[in-house]
């Protein structure tokens, strides 16, 4: 998380901004895990990098935000900088689209001067690279600005609750709900000190990360078992041990839910089948264990597709 001032003058404040202008977010899984426009002003504007449509980011938002953004009269848009990015060829390099639209929006300069300025930067940065670089980035700048889309929010049911919402609470420890989760979403200044007298002697319960599911990535690994030859590199090069074999037995196998694949263990003689599970939710998208496949058994498919094939 950025905060970023500008002014006329020198800026002093030394501390965060907590009335903002102008909120942008890159990850729209975020809009779960954190109140976004929290302080934002009145008018103000929120930029958000999605493939929703205006109808589903209804949907998707939680009512407190919604409620938010009617009564403040909030700007809101959206824009979907991963496609721009992808068709550009720039894979998940969406940045300089994202910038693009920050400029648009926040019109602290004029728009002409300012992408004037941004693709000077691209040839100062990527010139070296070739044209082929420097045009892709330049693209992103471009469509960035056109791709730009003001969201109608007054057909929205404020009042309704988003669809995480809907799925209830979960039954978590009272560490989790009290403490950890209020300090993931980066709020832990409103903890008093009574609610830390529990763990007075500085130490935290353990298995936090299992409540730690942010979904973040873009794209997921997806795995094709009819080209997989069980080697594990997949699972070796993942920094987050968010893809792991997982053995199972004939009667583990015979109790699983349907469509749950696996392949013989070859090194078992045929006592155990191996399978690569993969933690779609625990991913950050940075695709290591696609590249070292050996057989090309992982591909990277959108978080959305995943979530799909889940279901089926």
């Amino acid at each position: 998380m950025s905060h970023l001032r500008f002014g006329k003058s020198p800026i002093t404040s030394p501390y965060l901004v907590t009335k903002s202008d102008f909120v942008s977010c890159s990850q729209k899984s975020y809009v779960h895990h954190y109140n976004l426009v929290a302080g934002l002003k009145r008018g103000g504007t929120f930029l958000l990098n999605t493939n929703w449509s205006d109808e589903k980011l209804g949907r998707k938002l939680p009512s407190y935000m919604k409620k938010y953004i009617a009564e403040n009269e909030i700007n809101v848009y959206t824009v979907n900088a991963v496609k721009i990015a992808g068709d550009l060829g720039l894979g998940g390099r969406f940045n300089m689209v994202m910038q693009a639209a920050f400029f648009k929006l926040a019109d602290i300069i004029p728009i002409d001067d300012a992408v004037k300025y941004l693709k000077d930067a691209v040839e100062k940065s990527y010139g070296k690279k070739g044209p082929q670089i420097v045009e892709m980035n330049c693209g992103a700048i471009d469509q960035g600005i056109a791709a730009l889309h003001k969201v109608d929010t007054s057909s929205w049911d404020i009042n309704a609750k988003g669809e995480k919402e809907k799925a209830g609470v979960q039954d978590v420890p009272e560490f989790i709900s009290d403490i950890q989760q209020v300090m993931n979403r980066q709020e832990g200044e409103v903890l008093p000190v009574s609610k830390f007298v529990a763990q007075a002697d500085g130490t935290f319960p353990v298995g936090g990360a299992a409540y730690e599911k942010r979904g973040t990535a873009i794209k997921v690994p997806q795995w094709d078992e009819s080209k997989c030859i069980g080697c594990n590199q997949c699972s070796f090069v993942c920094p987050h041990a968010a893809i792991r074999p997982i053995v199972t037995t004939p009667e583990e196998r015979a109790n699983a839910p349907e469509g749950f694949k696996s392949i013989p263990l070859k090194i078992s003689k045929g006592k155990y089948d191996v399978t690569i599970a993969v933690s779609t939710h625990d991913c950050l998208g940075c695709g290591n264990c696609a590249q070292v496949c050996p057989k090309q058994a992982l591909s990277m498919v959108t978080f959305d597709d995943a979530a799909k094939a889940r279901q089926k």
